[in-house]
């Protein structure tokens, strides 16, 4: 997740500028950190926290798993190992802003499908390049930020 955020700097004084720079890299970790947190209640049984789409079940007879195919085990593929799940971490160290990403080679497929692999979105993010963070996500990195303001300020 990325934000951007515009600030006319000769607007205020060093002071202000300061603190600014000071809660700025917590605020950001903040952020990811609560993205980080949904992600990966995504992963598993049930409906997550916030996935953008439910998940197709597997097996046929499952409704809504038209697309699905039968692999002979009861969970989906991504779920198998853990793989994706651990390699996905969030990187808050920047000044200028905060992500939640994954190196992971079957990433993409699993989260927008790819062939006969049906999505099963982890990330909470919608559009179509992925650039639309759901408003519930949103709403829980905006409150983190707002937590870590608070406590920075104290």
């Amino acid at each position: 997740m990325n934000a951007t955020l515009t600030i006319d700097e000769p607007a205020f004084s060093n002071s202000i500028m300061a603190e600014f720079q000071r809660v700025k890299v917590p605020c950001q970790a903040a952020m990811a950190k609560a993205f980080y947190e949904i992600t990966m209640k995504n992963f598993g049984a049930g409906d997550g926290e916030d996935r953008p789409i439910s998940w197709i079940g597997l097996g046929k007879g499952v409704p809504g798993s038209k697309y699905a195919k039968r692999v002979g085990r009861e969970v989906a593929t991504l779920e198998l190992d853990g793989n994706l799940a651990t390699s996905i971490w969030p990187v808050a160290e920047m000044q200028e802003y905060a992500t939640v990403s994954t190196a992971n080679q079957y990433a993409t497929a699993h989260q927008w499908g790819e062939g006969n692999q049906p999505a099963r979105p982890f990330f909470p993010i919608t559009g179509p390049e992925g650039e639309t963070v759901t408003q519930y996500t949103t709403q829980k990195c905006v409150d983190a930020c707002e937590a870590e303001l608070t406590r920075s300020l104290k």
